[in-house]
């Protein structure tokens, strides 16, 4: 289909239900800008502000986050599209209702109310906004509990103005996930973009301007001789010529929302981005993870382009909350952009998701630059499970990663999954067996739960070779379309599966959650949280340990107390004799090393994981290796030569 004709094109970008309203949509503001840069009207409206007001924040919150709920608010409006008959929505619900859902979801009464009054009221009332914009285009940005929303208002809309183009974009579109729903409801979308669209939107809406068809852009889809035609795209290669995002429609929709209503919509934190894409995905896909390989190229922005938009969000919108929406961190830059904030010298906070492969250093840096909290990919506390999710990395180098963001007081946001075809009970078991040793470290944010099927990831793409048996779209995804009339595979991004590799769920899950609910619960009480700790006294340190009732205190000294203190990084009894050996020469040739490491793990100060070795109590003030290093070795940081020390000390390791 040609676009619109008209000289002065209009665009009227849409954030349908269910996105959060505590943040601005990232892609949305980036789609504005580029807007503005082609010089093209839009307004981009918030209308999941008003279903907010609707049926209130918490429950509005919950069918925005909750995954268990996704299901659910996809449904809602798949009921304006086929009808609730068609959908056997009474019996779906009857299901839905039997998983005693917290308040207000237990409520057959509420559900109704929503699927039947509230979900055609709010819609009646989005498509005269949208309407009375006189838009040339309409465009849906659509997220995992977006996509029904966004086809129900669309449908709408082309039914009342056919001549409007309508343009979908967004996760749930990427693939051949978009192409099918292309396929499918092609009497009301005009093109759906895949992927990563800052290249493929420029080119529409200057097609758009002149009037040129908008057909056979690369990465849009669009149906040429009644079949979904689709040219292929590729990901935005420099992240400079990603704009800064406009967030100005998101604070005039805020405020438009406390007239009307007098709800105040608070805004936890705004969205950047500074990179896309993941290096450590390059080099090994995680087998749960579902980034696209095609956007899986690691490209970043340059670090003054980066703080130069942080800082420019900040003022503009008065806020000093961040949160970057890339799915990893650099690794090249970021100690440079650690330090670049702190040396701005400002409260501005930040998040981002990391690898667990931070520096102590880095650690300080990042407390000093407002990062104060992280999602690291930590999801399992088993090497071998780690080693079957492709991980890289080991439990220890876990636990000291969590020792060093409890010390400088970063929070971590993560959780352990389970269920991954070619586990064994044994791998549970033993973790759950090990867990109470790290207690006094941060928990995850819930208890175990069970690894999803996401397409694009290796499970799912690679699903023979894992042993999996039958795989099918999320149970209750099925319902939001009548029998035949979809290929649910190819529109499914959460599926579950079976597998003969898996194993026998009873035989771990319930002492696994056992004891990390214990671990969960131990931290709720602010005021006796565990805690394992020690403190530097001159030629000594204290341990305090407070894991279990009964407690208890230890002092460390001489080659006790350098042992420890150096194994605050993962050591290896090489590593240790290498470093210090300029100061304990006599005990070192003796072998009195490897009898004072015994020591210190079978008092549980020191852990053992294979040939690795790491202290487990934290720091009572936190310091970074360099400085552990000097106070032992003195200004020796690297291995080598040694000056200044008093190696007469000779305090024994006591207990109390």
């Amino acid at each position: 289909m040609d676009a619109n004709t008209d000289s002065t094109p209009k665009v009227v970008l849409i954030c349908m239900p269910w996105a959060t309203t505590i943040r601005p949509s990232l892609a949305l503001g980036i789609l504005s800008r580029i807007c503005a840069e082609e010089d093209v009207t839009v307004t981009t409206l918030y209308p999941n502000m008003d279903m907010t007001a609707a049926i209130g924040f918490e429950a509005s919150a919950r069918l925005a986050d909750e995954r268990a709920l996704y299901g659910l608010s996809e449904h809602l409006f798949a009921c304006d599209i086929f009808g609730a008959e068609l959908l056997s929505s009474d019996e779906y619900l009857d299901v839905l209702l039997t998983l005693k859902l917290k308040s207000p979801f237990q409520s057959r009464d509420f559900i109704l109310e929503l699927r039947d009054r509230i979900v055609g009221r709010f819609l009646d009332q989005t498509q005269e906004r949208v309407l009375a914009e006189q838009p040339t285009v309409v465009g849906f940005s659509s997220t995992f509990n977006q996509v029904m929303g966004s086809l129900a208002l669309a449908k709408r809309l082309k039914r009342l103005r056919p001549e409007v183009q309508v343009i979908l974009g967004g996760a749930c579109f990427d693939g051949e996930m978009g192409q099918e729903y292309h396929r499918v409801f092609s009497d009301f979308i005009d093109h759906v973009f895949m992927a990563e669209a800052d290249e493929s939107f420029r080119e529409y809406l200057r097609r758009h301007k002149v009037g040129m068809a908008t057909t056979g852009i690369p990465g849009v889809t669009s149906i040429q001789s009644g079949r979904v035609h689709l040219v292929p795209g590729s990901p935005l290669h420099d992240m400079n010529q990603s704009p800064l995002p406009d967030y100005d429609s998101f604070f005039l929709e805020k405020h438009r929302m406390q007239k009307e209503t007098g709800l105040v919509f608070n805004v936890e934190y705004l969205p950047f981005e500074s990179s896309r894409g993941c290096w450590w995905g390059q080099k090994n896909h995680c087998v749960f993870c579902g980034i696209n390989t095609d956007l899986m190229p690691f490209r970043e922005k340059d670090i003054d382009r980066v703080i130069s938009e942080m800082v420019a969000l900040t003022s503009r919108y008065r806020t000093v909350r961040l949160t970057a929406a890339d799915w990893i961190i650099s690794r090249k830059s970021r100690s440079e952009l650690f330090q670049r904030l702190a040396d701005l010298d400002l409260d501005i906070e930040c998040f981002y998701e990391t690898r667990a492969d931070l520096s102590k250093k880095e650690f300080a840096l990042m407390r000093r630059a407002g990062i104060l909290t992280i999602q690291p990919g930590i999801e399992s506390f088993s090497t071998e499970l780690l080693r079957l999710m492709k991980k890289g990395t080991r439990r220890i180098h876990h636990v000291q990663f969590m020792r060093w963001a409890r010390e400088f007081g970063i929070h971590l946001s993560y959780n352990i999954i389970a269920g991954f075809p070619g586990e064994q009970v044994e791998w549970y078991l033993e973790m759950s067996n090990f867990l109470p040793k790290i207690i006094h470290l941060q928990p995850p944010l819930h208890n175990m739960h069970w690894v999803e099927m996401h397409r694009f990831s290796p499970l799912f793409e690679r699903r023979q070779e894992f042993g999996v048996d039958d795989y099918q779209i999320r149970e209750d995804y099925g319902f939001n379309f009548p029998p035949d009339f979809v290929d649910l595979q190819k529109i499914g991004y959460f599926f579950s599966f079976k597998a003969s590799t898996l194993a026998e769920r009873e035989a771990y899950a319930p002492r696994v959650r056992e004891v990390v609910s214990q671990w969960i619960e131990a931290h709720e009480n602010s005021k006796n949280v565990p805690k394992y700790f020690y403190r530097l006294g001159p030629s000594f340190l204290r341990v305090e340990d407070n894991r279990t009732p009964n407690g208890r205190v230890m002092h460390l000294a001489n080659l006790h107390q350098d042992v420890f203190l150096l194994c605050d990084k993962v050591q290896t009894i090489t590593s240790l004799k290498e470093l210090l050996t300029p100061l304990h020469s006599d005990s070192i040739g003796s072998g009195r090393l490897e009898e004072i490491v015994e020591e210190l793990i079978s008092e549980d100060l020191v852990y053992r994981e294979d040939g690795f070795l790491l202290s487990l109590p934290i720091g009572f003030q936190p310091r970074t290796t360099e400085d552990l290093y000097t106070y032992v070795l003195g200004d020796m940081v690297k291995p080598g030569s040694k000056s200044g020390i008093n190696t007469s000390r000779s305090i024994p390791l006591l207990t109390s």
